[in-house]
């Protein structure tokens, strides 16, 4: 076979290479390496291997000694996608199956600024090679040598790379079952000597305790157990020297590990310039309520109301329409593509929460809607088996019987009323021209979370001069690529998508090449996770279409 001749800094474009190496392409499924470095050769002549009849393996590449320019010269290698983890935004790594034997790691990264470098990596570049590695797939790709600081974590070979071609996908409709990732070296200084750790101690027992007159473990505690194993009782590592608690231990570690998780959650979804401190904040579920409270404080019932009312995009199954509608008084329209059909309880969970909160607001506890009146004297005693049974007469009983069944007929009417009118719909050109009226009749756009439809929403709202306010979450940013701050920066996170969606400007008619000032504000909400709300005033002046 022809070695492979590849430029330094030479971008990949779908491998291309000689005839010779496409044909090696087209090989029988078996998994091979392919060294184009002239000064490294195989311990062994076969460059094919089947899994059923392997042939003498052939030894791993050269660990990548250096980061010169010579030692970054391609290599190629061909293997199984045997295991895959991202670790962060800008770095992902796969190990790849050579053959029966042998395995190694391949790096994807985009944050790698050594000099020199072959290749380079676009965050979205990355996200596009993440999106397509497939665990099973046989793949071919070039790789270069790994900076020395991964050589060093690891006892086995390491590469990195910046693009693949998939030779054979993964056959079959059940996924590939994955193998424990090759790992990096065991710590030099590990919590116990040697050997496995035992299942608990006494000691371990008491420092874990969460009674609030004790101090939580820290982090160095939480090193002694295996997180595989408090996540899912369930350790793939072989030979695994972390703790391993069963029975009453790994309750409270598991309660105690969760406790510690969505605390580290909470402080970092917290902004820098949030106002509002974590233990203030209430939870992601109560997201809806306070977006509705917050929308009726700004603008007001009587402008919320007005036209054909709120226009809810993307509202999903309607949980902000139907606070608005059946809590606030508000009419409000849910524009949702998909068809969502919540069942009987959740839609009683959400009037009974929507009960529950206006009993509040009222200056009751909250808890009227469950006091229902009584139905006899006899059935509301506590010791009711203790009493005579020929005590409760037949009338009584029937009275009951009536009782009960209006009861169901009344909530059976109230279910049937607690919804909101639904538009199947995208909010794009296309709704514009079959929803006229209710586009230009709207008094505001908004949108809890909406995903993709977030950009569209404040897109729409200024070219029909309309108030909006939204609660971005996702970006997306890999399906948007031509997204530039007026700086000219990307737009790859949450807090860049938001200052993009406050730069954003709509083009006058006098002079398209300007742009108007829309006065767009930001505010943070007070619940957990993403609670940035980007909204226009209805008092701003309107663009000039």
């Amino acid at each position: 076979m022809s070695c492979l001749q590849t430029p330094i800094g030479h971008r990949l474009g779908g491998f291309q290479g000689s005839q010779a190496e496409s044909k090696s392409l087209n090989a029988p499924l078996g998994f091979s390496l392919h060294q184009t470095m002239a000064q490294t050769s195989l311990a062994s002549p076969h460059h094919h291997s089947t899994i059923s009849s392997p042939p003498p393996s052939p030894s791993l590449p050269p660990q990548p000694p250096s980061n010169n320019e010579q030692d970054l010269a391609f290599q190629r290698l061909t293997g199984q996608v045997v295991h895959a983890r991202k670790c962060y935004k800008r770095l992902f790594f796969i190990d790849l199956r050579i053959n029966v034997q042998d395995k190694l790691t391949v790096l994807f990264r985009s944050d790698d600024h050594r000099e020199h470098l072959p290749q380079s990596l676009t965050d979205l570049e990355l996200v596009s090679c993440w999106k397509r590695i497939k665990r099973g797939d046989r793949i071919t790709l070039q790789v270069f040598a790994a900076s020395e600081e991964e050589s060093a974590k690891r006892d086995h070979a390491v590469y990195q790379a910046t693009d693949f071609s998939v030779l054979e996908s993964w056959p079959g409709d059940n996924p590939f079952p994955s193998e424990p990732a090759l790992g990096l070296k065991e710590p030099m200084d590990p919590p116990s000597s040697s050997g496995p750790k035992p299942s608990s101690t006494p000691s371990t027992r008491a420092s874990l305790k969460s009674s609030d007159d004790q101090e939580q473990p820290g982090a160095d505690s939480w090193r002694e157990y295996c997180k595989f194993w408090i996540n899912s009782q369930k350790c793939l590592k072989k030979d695994c020297r972390m703790r391993h608690p069963t029975g009453q231990e790994y309750a409270e570690v598991q309660q105690m590990w969760v406790k510690e998780r969505t605390q580290a959650r909470r402080e970092r979804s917290k902004m820098q310039d949030d106002p509002h401190s974590i233990s203030s904040k209430v939870p992601h579920s109560q997201r809806a309520y306070i977006f509705c409270r917050w929308l009726v404080d700004k603008y007001g019932k009587e402008y919320l109301s007005s036209g054909s009312g709120v226009l809810d995009v993307a509202g999903g199954k309607g949980e902000i329409s139907l606070f608005l509608t059946h809590m606030f008084g508000i009419r409000s329209t849910v524009v949702e593509p998909n068809v969502r059909r919540d069942k009987p309880y959740q839609r009683r969970s959400l009037m009974d929460v929507i009960q529950k909160q206006l009993d509040i607001e009222a200056g009751g506890d909250g808890n009227f809607y469950r006091k229902y009146a009584p139905v006899s004297p006899n059935l509301q005693d506590e010791n009711v088996d203790s009493l005579d049974r020929g005590s409760v007469t037949r009338a009584e009983r029937e009275q009951t019987d009536i009782d009960l069944k209006e009861r169901r007929r009344v909530k059976k009417q109230k279910m049937a009323q607690f919804v909101v009118p639904r538009l199947c719909s995208l909010l794009d050109d296309q709704f514009v021209v079959k929803h006229p009226g209710v586009l230009e009749q709207a008094s505001i756009i908004i949108g809890m979370h909406p995903d993709q439809a977030t950009e569209p929403i404040v897109t729409m709202a200024l070219q029909h001069h309309k108030p909006f306010a939204v609660v971005p979450c996702c970006v997306f940013a890999h399906e948007n690529p031509q997204r530039r701050l007026m700086g000219g920066g990307e737009v790859n996170t949450t807090l860049d998508f938001i200052q993009y969606l406050i730069e954003k400007r709509v083009p006058s008619a006098q002079s398209p090449l300007t742009s108007q000032s829309t006065d767009i504000h930001k505010e943070f909400l007070p619940f957990d996770g993403m609670n940035i709300v980007v909204f226009r005033n209805h008092l701003s002046k309107p663009c000039e279409a």
